[in-house]
């Protein structure tokens, strides 16, 4: 356990730091919450991973116009920075970390932590199981945790994730299909007590890298607190 977290930290820590709010991230890393959070997730993987033959390390970075989440803005429109890294096993568990500034309150960036199992049903359909932790340093009140299942038909997707701790759930269902270089893609989604989504994008893959080009539109939940939007945004990303 130790080993595995002292690896996390010489990874993560120096490149979140350089990417996000320093300070914020010290006093979060540090902090009595993450480390509770890191003695339970790390006994789980370690558990599910002995049974593994083997363990694949990953990583990810990424640069958008905006950080669009369930239709919604999150850096109020500006550019967003993000990356993560994943650990997986052969047998399908994995975990994972991943950042990216924000603009939430308090808040100058968003971290996640999640722990899953994913696997194939049969040919051409998947599914995905876990748990994910979405933190906001610097300000506790935001931060929220939700489970989640989700499955891939012959591209067609279906994610239900429901909030803890009386946390509002979301349903979305969507479709890829392969065209020229890349993929087209459409989702909808409903985020209880908030408002619905829809995305319309392509993720054109260049090299090692993916570009991706982007239409979303919110309809807010006329008892909630959030207001109708529509936009465009593109994205750059790599993984290694």
């Amino acid at each position: 356990m130790p080993q595995i977290w002292c690896f996390l930290k010489k990874t993560l820590y120096p490149m979140f730091l350089l990417m996000f709010n320093a300070s914020n991230f010290y006093k979060f890393i540090n902090g009595d919450d993450m480390k509770s959070i890191k003695i339970a997730l790390t006994s789980m993987f370690l558990i599910l991973s002995s049974y593994a033959s083997a363990v694949e390390i990953s990583s990810n970075v990424g640069l958008s116009s905006d950080y669009i989440w369930r239709g919604m803005t999150q850096t109020n429109g500006d550019i967003a920075v993000n990356g993560g890294f994943d650990l997986s096993t052969d047998n399908g568990f994995y975990f994972g970390t991943w950042a990216s500034n924000a603009s939430a309150g308090t808040a100058s960036m968003e971290l996640d932590i999640y722990i899953g199992f994913s696997g194939e049903m049969a040919e051409n359909m998947t599914y995905d199981v876990g748990y994910i932790s979405v933190i906001y340093p610097g300000n506790d009140a935001l931060d929220f945790e939700e489970a989640y299942v989700g499955f891939n038909i012959y591209g067609l997707s279906i994610l239900y994730s429901d909030g803890q701790n009386n946390g509002p759930s979301y349903s979305e269902i969507g479709y890829s299909v392969d065209a020229g270089p890349g993929s087209f893609n459409i989702s909808y989604g409903e985020y209880e007590d908030t408002g619905d989504n829809s995305l319309v994008g392509y993720d054109w893959n260049i090299g090692d890298f993916s570009l991706g080009f982007y239409y979303y539109d919110f309809e807010a939940d006329s008892a909630g607190s959030m207001t109708d939007d529509d936009g465009a945004y593109v994205s750059l990303s790599r993984s290694f």
